[in-house]
């Protein structure tokens, strides 16, 4: 009887830990890799002898891979030049996939979960495509940790190359301006590194959102990365976190990001290697170099799984529509919304936008996915009152200026460009590019006030941002900027016009839009366009000007200009509304020495065909050609209707005050009451403008004071019109 009772203890105590471990989450290591902590000479044929690494490699060339050592004296792969004579260096390393572990070869024929985690770090940036021509092109890069693979041959021009997955670090094929990396997923056969029918031998699975930092010789990227691999759903996961200092941290450690999931099979045949792949420049630098380490390779129970939602990178949403989280798509009673990657709990749906990054998730069966993040933007749709100034503060290097959702195009309303401010576009099918927030330069020149903020940059054809203002239907309107041009490879001899220099094109106008109710055609009208062309023989150029966009009626400044020089702009279109044409009249000036208004540089009022502009009310910025267009950096942008604000801002303390009688008291004001008189007593239109040349308070008065206690202490320029008589004061709040 007490055996009994004993067999029964154990019975249950057995059933117990069967129910323990079946509902555990166990995880099994079948291979790892630290690369040991004896350094092995760069001259060194890298096969293991003489560190202590798990396993021994094969490279396929001497003296480029090594094991070196770290500030810990940690081992990491290490891969450089040995030489500053020798070029286009290719180089892989390759060992062999763990078997018999209970890893099966034949990656689909699994039935737990395959996890690979490992750290990469890239001196120098990737091209955009793996490779960047036929065969191993001199002084490219590419580098890439080989998952597995169906054979030792890594490269595609050895002998029977494989086929398998492999991990990248690359320039963005999202954005080619900003320079940022993205890390990617490929699926290859025939090996890796040679472009020939890439398009059939490489598919980008998976690319992760812009890597915050620009891996240069001084900051590379520092990446920790994970790929799981689920054989029930073919599902893979690529998750990734850039991490600070200048040693490796442990991959699988700390919170990682969702670079994105894909779908797909792997190929029947069984991975035999693994193993690590580069190109090198000629430069023995280390800054020219990729290094390896912590592989780690891992089998655990497949987790029960539900699918990210599928969530554009960029929503763009208007002001005037009072967004709240629940015009996020996708949405519905399964999606939640959160303000960070991990963590937190579920936004309100009514809770307002902003300019920032959401990340959304769903839940299915009680099983929530991992977050997806979208960028949103929210447009402000005030119109901005002249005058008016941007400096471009508040932007983030590297933002788009005008933000198009995925998939956007002229016939959906919704995804109608929405803008960093108040910049906007009208909806187009010319969506295939972006204009970007840029550092803004030292600007030199002594004309207009010193520059605040940022700057933005473009080059070649793409969307062409406007920023609205009061409609303006009579009278003037100036508009001065700064900019500099950088040659590109692009810009070529014109075909249509003369062939001594590149298509003219315009970079920056005034513009009226105009909508026929009847028809709902929009008719757009240019007004004092900005010219550029470029002499091929000389490799300068010339500003143009012309009254409406037409480039046979443009007329060319006498100067040509070299390029990376610093220029200021001003324009006017003058006499808006005029009955007689003729009298319309569009003005340039180059460099103008001071702020006082002299003899245009270019000026333009009688072109072949009849220009009239019954009002005018917004700038443009032209991304015309992808064949004219140079690389382009512009800022401090004004607008007003007169020469002194347009280019000097709101510096204007010493304007001369014509009204009899004039009176601004008290000034600097502390109360809160500003008082303004002259001798005629007539109404006054005041306007208050800060330093950025934002509007702040208007009024109209005749004798009474205006309150402005609304305002902060600070500088300030007060507008007075009086009887078609202008003065500008400065204004000091206490």
């Amino acid at each position: 009887m007490k055996r009994l009772l004993l067999n029964r203890k154990s019975l249950k105590l057995a059933c117990l830990a069967i129910l323990f471990f079946a509902n555990s989450s166990w995880s099994q290591t079948v291979f790892q890799e630290t690369f040991g902590s004896t350094a092995v000479p760069v001259a060194s044929n890298f096969a293991g002898g003489t560190s202590t690494p798990l396993v021994s490699y094969t490279t396929n060339t001497a003296g480029y891979s090594a094991v070196g050592l770290d500030a810990s004296n940690s081992g990491f792969l290490n891969f450089v030049s040995n030489t500053a004579t020798t070029t286009g260096i290719k180089v892989s390393v390759s060992g062999a996939f763990p078997t018999g572990t209970g890893l099966n070869p034949v990656l689909s024929a699994n039935t737990n979960l395959i996890t690979w985690t490992f750290n990469m770090k890239s001196s120098r940036l990737s091209t955009n495509s793996f490779s960047a021509s036929s065969g191993y092109p001199l002084n490219k890069y590419f580098n890439a940790t080989v998952l597995c693979s169906t054979t030792g041959t890594l490269l595609s021009n050895g002998t029977t190359p494989g086929s398998g997955y492999a991990v990248i670090v690359q320039k963005s094929s999202n954005n080619t301006v900003s320079g940022k990396a993205s890390i990617g997923l490929i699926k290859f056969s025939n090996g890796i590194g040679d472009v020939v029918a890439e398009a059939s031998v490489l598919s980008r699975l998976i690319e992760s959102p812009e890597l915050a930092q620009i891996p240069v010789a001084a900051t590379p990227n520092n990446l920790s990365i994970k790929v799981t691999y689920n054989p029930t759903i073919n599902l893979w996961e690529l998750s990734y976190r850039e991490d600070p200092g200048t040693i490796f941290v442990d991959p699988a450690s700390g919170t990682l990001n969702l670079g994105g999931t894909a779908t797909n099979v792997p190929p029947t045949a069984p991975m035999t290697s693994f193993g690590y792949v580069v190109g090198l420049q000629s430069s023995s630098s280390a800054g020219n170099s990729f290094q390896f380490d912590n592989l780690t390779i891992s089998l655990s129970p497949p987790p029960a799984y539900t699918a990210p939602p599928v969530v554009e990178k960029r929503q763009a949403l208007n002001s005037a529509l009072n967004p709240t989280v629940a015009d996020l798509v996708p949405g519905g009673s399964t999606i939640n919304w959160y303000s960070t990657l991990t963590g937190g709990t579920p936004i309100a749906t009514n809770t307002p936008l902003s300019y920032t990054n959401y990340y959304a998730s769903q839940t299915i069966n009680g099983t929530e996915s991992t977050r997806v993040g979208t960028q949103v933007f929210v447009g402000d749709t005030a119109l901005k009152t002249l005058p008016l100034y941007e400096g471009f503060a508040g932007y983030n290097v590297a933002d788009k200026l005008v933000l198009m959702n995925n998939g956007a195009n002229t016939l959906v309303a919704t995804n109608n460009g929405v803008g960093l401010g108040s910049w906007s576009i009208t909806p187009s099918t010319n969506i295939t590019d972006d204009v970007t927030i840029a550092a803004s330069p030292s600007w030199v020149n002594t004309v207009l006030p010193v520059a605040t903020g940022n700057a933005l940059t473009f080059v070649g054809s793409g969307i062409d941002p406007e920023l609205k203002f009061t409609n303006t239907t009579s009278g003037n309107l100036f508009s001065s900027f700064v900019f500099t041009a950088a040659d590109v490879a692009t810009i070529v001899a014109s075909t249509t016009t003369d062939p001594a220099y590149s298509t003219p094109t315009g970079i920056y106008s005034f513009l009226t839009e105009t909508t026929d109710t009847a028809t709902g055609i929009v008719t757009t009208g240019y007004s004092s366009d900005v010219m550029f062309r470029k002499n091929i023989a000389t490799g300068k150029f010339n500003i143009g000007l012309s009254k409406s966009n037409n480039i046979l009626e443009c007329v060319w400044s006498p100067t040509e200009f070299d390029f990376n020089t610093e220029h200021v702009i001003v324009i006017s279109y003058e006499n808006i509304g005029d009955a007689d044409p003729l009298m319309q009249t569009a003005n340039l000036w180059i460099d103008p020495a001071n702020t006082t208004q002299t003899t245009a540089t270019l000026s333009q009022n009688n072109p072949t065909t009849s220009v009239s502009r019954d009002h005018i009310d917004r700038i443009k910025l032209l991304q015309a050609s992808s064949t004219s267009t140079p690389t382009l950096i512009v800022d401090e942008i004004r607008v007003a209707d007169n020469w002194a604000e347009s280019i000097g801002g709101f510096n204007l303390s010493t304007a001369t005050v014509s009204f009899s009688g004039f009176k601004m008291y008290p000034n600097p004001v502390s109360n809160g009451k500003l008082y303004i008189a002259s001798s005629s007593d007539l109404e006054k239109e005041v306007s208050i403008f800060n330093t950025l040349g934002q509007q702040v308070l208007q009024a109209k008065i005749t004798t009474e004071a205006i309150n402005v206690s609304s305002l902060s202490k600070g500088t300030y320029f007060v507008k007075i019109n009086e009887a078609g008589t202008t003065a500008t004061k400065k204004l000091i709040v206490q």
